[in-house]
């Protein structure tokens, strides 16, 4: 009779499998992780070594208004050659040119911001209105307001009972003086037509200017020159 062999023997006649050694796929990730770190550092070392320092707005900014040397700051940023800056060494170049936007304070300059020519038409003036309380609105001004300017009667004459007379029926607001609480009157400048500028002057020293704000909408009579 014939016997197999013990199925223990069998198995004790194999090669022992060798272990797959891992130190290799270990230090190639040590390797990476070294590359990666070394590639970060640099990349930081890079982009703090090329920071320049930028004009930045050192206050709000209204459309055309003529901006002076007080009007930019100059703060540090990473500079990417993609990044629409102006170097804080080119402020002479913008002094004195004119804003084509309203610009908030802190934003970064960028070169279409400003224009050398005046952006006023050759028809419009731009005239600065004192209004008493009794011939505004409650809320403030704001730059940008359409507004329509009257000539109300003068106090001597409010027992007759005129009406106002209407001098220009929409203007654009373009500057907003601060207001001063112990005042009762505030400071705005409005861009009108030159033909409307002599009454608009005399209301306003004579104390009788009334101003209204009109929808947001509303085309004034004369407007910035679009660029």
């Amino acid at each position: 009779m014939t016997t197999s062999p013990a199925r223990g023997n069998a198995q004790s006649s194999r090669l022992p499998t060798r272990t797959r050694d891992k130190r290799p796929a270990l230090a190639l990730l040590a390797l990476l992780l070294v590359l990666v770190g070394a590639l970060g550092s640099a990349l930081l070392v890079y982009r703090t070594s090329n920071r320049t320092q930028v004009l930045v707005a050192n206050q709000p900014i209204s459309q055309g208004q003529v901006v002076t040397d007080q009007d930019f700051s100059v703060t540090e940023i990473a500079f990417d050659s993609g990044t629409q800056v102006v170097t804080a060494d080119s402020l002479s170049e913008f002094v004195g040119s004119y804003a084509t936007s309203s610009i908030p304070e802190g934003s970064l300059i960028s070169g279409q911001m400003f224009t050398s020519t005046e952006l006023a038409p050759a028809d419009a003036q731009k005239v600065g209105v004192v209004v008493a309380s009794p011939g505004r609105p409650s809320d403030a001004f704001r730059v940008d307001d359409v507004v329509s300017v009257f000539a109300t009667a003068p106090e001597s004459a409010v027992g007759a009972a005129e009406p106002a007379t209407e001098l220009v029926s929409a203007a654009r607001v373009v500057a907003v003086a601060p207001t001063v609480d112990t005042r009762d009157t505030v400071h705005v400048t409005v861009l009108l037509p030159a033909d409307t500028a002599a009454e608009v002057i005399a209301a306003s020293a004579a104390g009788t200017a009334a101003l209204t704000v009109l929808p947001a909408d509303t085309s004034p009579v004369v407007d910035w020159r679009g660029e």
